[in-house]
């Protein structure tokens, strides 16, 4: 232990000896015993901290050496020979994780056409939409028409907008994406769809559903007073400016003569258009008659015998002409228009609605698939394309391999589950389920006069009730699209 520093002499302080005459000797030896005892404690209170720190500072290098001597030891063990064998090496380490697979792009199903099938599909994909899964409807127009409310739409029983569905706001309802463009050509093999207008568009899956026109598309479509229901999102609009032309030219200048508004064909359609336009001339107080005109032989191809003969009075009791037997060869539409029929005979027409048949459209012959004698595409029972293809055919587009099927809007809503199903099983790689058409259907046609008649199975009836009864049927179909 370090001693304290002893009080320095007077001598060494440099001081006088002599002591200082005003200062009292007791005084002065107390306060140099006091400094003294001050100065030892705090001697050894240094020497305590010292003593403190150096213990610290030695345990300190303790460890750290004792540290240093514990992973040598550990070194010397790991590389130190094994009793049973050679040294053994540390493992090296192990390498990173690979980096995480990018996501897979997702299929693209592409739905061709607005029609009954494809307007369903839409419904139930916003319901349950399929994984990894973007689905695209493709539609020349921005709306679609309900077929089945027409004819009582030109009667008045409803307005316009109540048989149109708006594409693009369902499409977005739905979360589906929409290109409003015609499809002129269809790939198989490449899976591409090309546009009038738009960029070719790559597919997975694809589905054609975009119906029939009338027969004899040449001819009508190169006559002014010729006016196809097909398209019927554009009917109504085209029907009115020739319709109010008539309307205009009997005002001005009025005459003996009635005005002649003729439907050819004489299917379901055609009957209903007649029956309706007769109840919408009255309304209008237009002098005008109605007339169909046919190839075959009676009205209502396809319908029960009972069916016929009541729609045949029907007609004679509402003042509605027939002529039937011969088909429409060509038109004259300079002075007054003039359909001239096959067996020669000549009808004059002021205003003509083409409703004959169904023909496959222009478009089809763009795609490059196998199609029937008939010009729609061959197809099988699980509406897949027989050109083994994924490209799935429904509605009137579609000619079933097994045989055909009446082109009828309600055989295209039936095949709505079965073409869902078959989507779905297609971009999962499982087995297609078949479609079985029914052997027959419930038919109703509209008379525009708050009546209806009615076709299921031999039984016929015209009545109010059968009214009551299609209006309740076609208001709730379309209303599932009207958003």
């Amino acid at each position: 232990m370090r001693k304290p520093p002893t009080d320095p002499s007077p001598e060494s302080r440099g001081d006088d000896a002599t002591p200082d005459p005003g200062r009292v000797d007791g005084q002065s030896s107390g306060t140099n015993k006091d400094e003294i005892e001050f100065a030892e404690a705090s001697a050894e209170v240094q020497d305590v901290v010292t003593e403190q720190e150096l213990e610290l500072i030695e345990l300190t290098d303790a460890d750290f050496v004792e540290a240093e001597l514990v992973d040598e030891a550990a070194t010397d063990a790991a590389t130190a020979p094994d009793a049973n064998g050679p040294s053994k090496a540390l493992p090296p380490p192990l390498p990173p994780p690979p980096p995480p697979e990018p996501p897979k792009p997702p299929r693209q199903l592409v739905l061709i056409g607005a029609g009954h099938t494809h307007l369903q599909i839409l419904k139930w994909w916003r319901a349950k939409p399929f994984q990894r899964t973007e689905l695209t409807m493709v539609t020349a127009f921005g709306q679609a028409a309900f077929s089945s409310m027409l004819p009582a739409t030109l009667a008045g029983l409803y307005r316009p907008e109540e048989m149109l569905i708006d594409i693009p706001r369902l499409c977005e309802y739905c979360g589906v994406r929409l290109i409003v463009d015609r499809a002129n050509r269809l790939d198989p093999v490449e899976k591409t769809i090309e546009f009038a207008h738009q960029p070719a568009l790559k597919f997975d899956v694809a589905s054609i559903n975009i119906g029939s026109v009338p027969a004899a598309e040449p001819l009508w479509q190169s006559h002014r007073i010729l006016i196809s229901v097909k398209p019927l999102s554009t009917f109504l609009k085209r029907f009115d400016v020739r319709f109010r032309e008539l309307v205009e030219q009997w005002k001005m200048a009025p005459g003996d003569e009635m005005l002649q508004i003729v439907v050819v064909g004489g299917g379901a359609a055609g009957v209903e258009l007649a029956l309706c336009l007769e109840q919408h001339k009255h309304e209008l107080e237009l002098p005008a008659d109605v007339r169909i005109v046919d190839g075959n032989p009676s009205v209502l191809s396809g319908f029960s015998p009972r069916t016929i003969r009541r729609v045949d009075k029907l007609l004679k009791l509402r003042g509605i002409d027939l002529s039937l037997g011969s088909p429409v060869a060509d038109c004259d539409d300079e002075g007054p228009g003039t359909l001239i029929l096959e067996n020669g005979e000549r009808i004059r027409a002021d205003l003509v609605i083409w409703a004959a048949g169904a023909a496959p459209p222009m478009a089809l012959r763009g795609f490059d698939l196998p199609k029937t004698d008939r010009g729609f595409l061959a197809t099988r029972r699980t509406l897949q394309s027989t050109a083994d293809v994924p490209v799935f055919v429904s509605g009137d587009a579609a000619d079933l391999e097994s045989g055909p099927i009446p082109k009828s809007s309600v055989y295209a809503v039936r095949q709505a589950p079965i073409l869902w199903r078959n989507l779905r099983n297609c971009l999962s790689e499982s087995p297609l389920i078949e479609y079985r058409p029914q052997s027959s259907c419930m038919r109703l046609l509209a008379c525009g006069d708050g009546t209806a008649i009615l076709d299921y199975k031999g039984f016929t009836s015209h009545s109010s009730l059968a009214w009551m009864l299609k209006n309740w049927m076609d208001r709730r179909w379309v209303r599932q699209f009207q958003v």
